[in-house]
């Protein structure tokens, strides 16, 4: 009787033993499945398991090149000097426009701007460098050495889509690229289709698609990297998300695993006991 009790306790714990190695087993499946991955720039390799440093690999970058001023393009313009020239108006030394976007100096259908005291000036199809040398030269008829400054005021970017903050973006700076964009706005999202993100380019009374792969490095060396005022992204979201069953199946593992974490638990403490 005794030795049938023995043998009865050994098989027990055997058992349990058993069952406590399938359960670590499920748990380590279920935590690999809902693991964090690389989405961004997948085709860099890494010299080891253990370090962060990549390869690089060769490819030409996209040089920036200064967007034109167009339609509709508010400039915000300062125009500034010390002394005022023999020829010019008494009642005033100087003009300067408001960087304000309200305020600022809309490019009419014909692409001029209106200036006091110089004027309409064309500025359409030139950059904000070139548009700055064409005030200054009309400015020197009233203004001695001035000193004048242009900028987009309304260099906006939309962004819409799987992001964590979709809308509007207005640049600083005319030197924004796709990437800059993205971080702008929050990120895309986990749920985000990273290999499919697509760019709509107005140009003249044509529109332009075209689509990036952030997976990828060579976005890097696209036409497109850098962007104009007033295009559109879109971030596609993936097909788990527009199902509707990403977040259910999240919470499922989330779930599904604290109660592995239970039961191997009370397992290990009858084996022990």
């Amino acid at each position: 009787m005794v030795k049938f009790m023995r043998m009865y306790k050994l098989n027990r714990q055997s058992g349990y033993s058993f069952v406590l190695l399938l359960l670590l087993f499920a748990y380590t499946f279920t935590s690999s499945c809902v693991g964090p991955r690389r989405v961004y720039f997948n085709d860099l390799e890494t010299d080891s398991a253990n370090t962060s440093v990549a390869r690089p690999i060769a490819g030409i970058m996209t040089p920036f090149v200064d967007p034109k001023i167009e339609t509709n393009d508010v400039l915000a313009i300062s125009i500034q000097t010390i002394a005022q020239s023999a020829s010019s108006t008494p009642i005033t030394t100087g003009f300067s426009g408001s960087f304000n976007e309200l305020n600022g100096n809309l490019v009419d259908k014909n692409g001029y701007i209106e200036l006091t005291l110089i004027g309409f000036v064309k500025v359409a199809g030139l950059t904000t460098t070139e548009a700055r040398e064409v005030i200054k030269q009309r400015a020197k008829e009233f203004w001695n050495s001035p000193v004048v400054n242009v900028r987009i005021a309304n260099f906006d970017i939309a962004v819409l889509g799987d992001v964590s903050k979709p809308g509007t973006i207005t640049s600083a700076s005319e030197k924004i690229s796709i990437i800059d964009a993205i971080a702008l706005s929050g990120d895309l999202n986990l749920t985000a289709r990273h290999d499919n993100v697509l760019l709509v380019r107005t140009d003249g009374d044509t529109k332009k698609y075209v689509r990036f792969d952030l997976t990828k490095s060579s976005i890097y060396n696209s036409p497109y990297f850098y962007l104009k005022q007033r295009d559109l992204i879109y971030v596609e979201p993936s097909r788990t998300k527009i199902e509707g069953n990403n977040n259910s199946l999240n919470l499922y593992f989330g779930y599904f695993s604290v109660l592995i974490s239970l039961a191997s638990f009370l397992v290990a403490f009858k084996v022990i006991k």
